[in-house]
Formats: C-alpha cells, structure tokens, sequence
C-alpha cells in the first residue's frame, strides 16, 4: 500500500528547504530542482505542491511569515510594554531562525519590485506588523490616534535598521548589540511613562 502524503506537511518541508537555500545563497538558489534536492525529493515530486517558482517563492515568504506571527502569539498574554518590546525584538535577526526571516524577507523584496502580487503581500505584511505595533502603543499609553501610528512607525523603523545592520555586519552587531540599541530607542518611551505614573 503507498504511503499517504500530508499536503501541507510535505509543502512546509519545501518552503524550509527554499528557506535555508535563499538565506545560504540568494533567490537565485532557490530554483526548483535545487529546492528539491534540498528537501531531498526530485523535481517533479515539487511540481506536485508548488506551480512554479513564484508560487514556491510566495509560499515561502507566507511561510516565513507565519512563524513569526507564531512566534509574536505566544507572547499575547503579556503586559502590553512587555508584548512591544518583544514584539519589536522579534523583528530582530537574534538567532538563526530570524535571521533566516530577514534574509527571505530581504530576497523576496527584491523579487517583488516587478511583481504587483509579490509586492502586494509585501505591502500587505508590513501593514499588519504596523497595525500590532500602533496597538501595543496605544495600550501602553505612549500615545494616541496619528501620534500613536507615528511612534509606532518610528519604532518598527529603528528595528528594520538594527536587523538591516545585524545582517551584514553580525560581528558588530551581535545579539546584544542589537537588543541594547532597540532599548536605547524604547527608553525615551519608558522614562515618560514613568514620570507621568
């Protein structure tokens, strides 16, 4: 009797493969016979997950995605200021996995320049990142309506330039680097809220 498959299993295996091949070696690595071989099947079992290489790339951002927003879940029950801060944390490359992040993040924004649907779910994932953050601020106090999504956009921007950094030049900007930078940027935030506590 065959073995049955799991669709989304095997499809989650192929878009980590394509993960790993793009943050070890670009976008142009990921070609279809490479991820295969990656994964460890042949290139005609991937044609049977993914209808070409745009699709694979989509699916391996989504993919990317999806474990950040796992990642950023797990922390739901916390204080607001503490579900900022690793909110904001999380957007860092701190270990191999977010790293990896970045990197697909990275590749796939220079794929999606001529793409209007690559470019749309770009688009689409910082707007939501955005909108968590502008809620978190609003709920810690630090401000409201435009001045909140003001902030917040402040906020994800020195994150996006600390992992930006963090990519390419790690051995200045080591893990606690990084985390000692985004504090600096959050403190301002802190010490007026305590002084109006």
């Amino acid at each position: 009797m065959p073995k049955l498959v799991d669709f989304d299993e095997r499809r989650s295996e192929l878009t980590e493969a394509a993960a790993h091949l793009i943050a070890r070696a670009g976008i142009g690595a990921a070609t279809m016979r490479d991820v295969a071989a990656e994964a460890g099947w042949t290139t005609g079992a991937l044609t049977h997950y993914f209808v070409d290489k745009r699709d694979l790339l989509l699916c391996t951002f989504q993919a990317s995605l999806d474990r950040r927003r796992a990642a950023r879940a797990a922390g739901d029950q916390l204080e607001p200021l503490a579900q900022l801060t690793a909110s904001l944390e999380g957007a860092l490359p701190l270990d191999e996995d977010r790293r990896r992040h970045w990197m697909v993040t990275i590749a796939f924004c220079a794929q999606a320049t001529g793409d209007l649907d690559l470019a749309a779910a770009q688009r689409d994932a910082y707007r939501e990142f955005r909108d968590h953050v502008i809620r978190l601020v609003r709920d810690c106090g630090f401000a409201r309506d435009r001045a909140a999504e003001t902030l917040a956009e402040r906020l994800i921007a020195a994150a996006d330039g600390i992992a930006v950094q963090a990519l390419f030049d790690p051995e200045l900007w080591r893990p606690t680097h990084q985390l000692a930078t985004l504090r600096g940027a959050l403190a301002p935030l802190l010490t007026t809220q305590e002084g109006a506590g």
